[in-house]
């Protein structure tokens, strides 16, 4: 891995509770309306909390 993805992936925040969300667990997927990458720890997850994406303010639970 390169030195530019081991920094990327250690700036990944939870967007619902901004924990960095480094591990298995955790969820990386695109925002249903603009695209944008949404990260969720496992713990937000798993209680459903609502996001918003940073770029549109799409929610979801």
């Amino acid at each position: 891995m390169s030195d530019a993805e081991q920094a990327e992936r250690a700036e990944r925040r939870c967007v619902s509770c901004g924990i960095n969300v480094a591990g298995l667990s955790a969820a990386s997927f695109d925002c249903p309306e603009c695209g944008t990458g949404i990260d969720r720890c496992a713990t937000c997850r798993k209680q459903s909390k609502l996001y918003e994406c940073p770029s549109c303010g799409f929610r979801g639970p």
